[in-house]
């Protein structure tokens, strides 16, 4: 259902044109015109969106091996980003409503209420821009590591210590792609403090 709504919802975005700043993080950017190690992942400082965010201009470059400039390429990139954030806040959600002290409440819908949530926060009119506009592909790639850090934290509090070793290099790679990852460790205590340790 989530992946088929969001899909739909921005499929006739694929053809819109590279805009404002993807012009010097994609068009004039020569660090994506290989992926030779490292400059690859540093990006010059003219780029402005992808300065400083090796995540995204690697993202960038990959995009660029396989189909240069064709813009269908980059924007079904950012789609299949958005919706794989999507799908980690619907599993963050339901395996929260599933943790024993919410389970009793919110168990028996947990599944419902993880996809209601999961799909309004997939489709709101908010995140047209980091769907459709190439470069705020950060905005995904980031979304897509925090709730990936968060759900992994989850999954180590209760299946196996493994879980928090993933965290750390999910949040790491996360920080790599946008500087609001910062923030992911100690709202990973907050969530902590609130859903699992009490």
């Amino acid at each position: 259902i989530l992946v088929a709504a969001v899909s739909f919802a921005y499929a006739n975005s694929l053809h819109g044109p590279f805009i404002f700043d993807d012009e010097p993080s994609i068009v004039r950017n020569p660090s994506i015109r290989s992926l030779a190690f490292p400059q690859v992942l540093v990006a010059p400082p003219d780029t402005v969106a992808a300065a400083g965010r090796p995540i995204l201009n690697l993202s960038l470059a990959l995009n660029y091996a396989v189909g240069g400039l064709a813009v269908e390429g980059y924007h079904l990139v950012n789609l299949a980003l958005h919706i794989l954030a999507t799908l980690a806040l619907f599993a963050l959600i339901r395996r929260t409503l599933l943790l024993p002290k919410l389970a009793e409440r919110f168990g028996s819908a947990a599944t419902g209420l993880a996809l209601v949530v999961a799909l309004l926060w997939a489709i709101h009119p908010l995140q047209t821009e980091s769907v459709t506009y190439v470069v705020q592909r950060a905005e995904s790639i980031v979304s897509l590591f925090y709730l990936l850090t968060l759900y992994c934290f989850l999954r180590g509090a209760t299946a196996g210590r493994t879980w928090y070793g993933v965290a750390v290099v999910v949040c790491a790679l996360g920080m790599a792609s946008k500087e609001v990852m910062a923030t992911a460790p100690f709202i990973a205590i907050l969530y902590d403090r609130t859903f699992v340790a009490g």
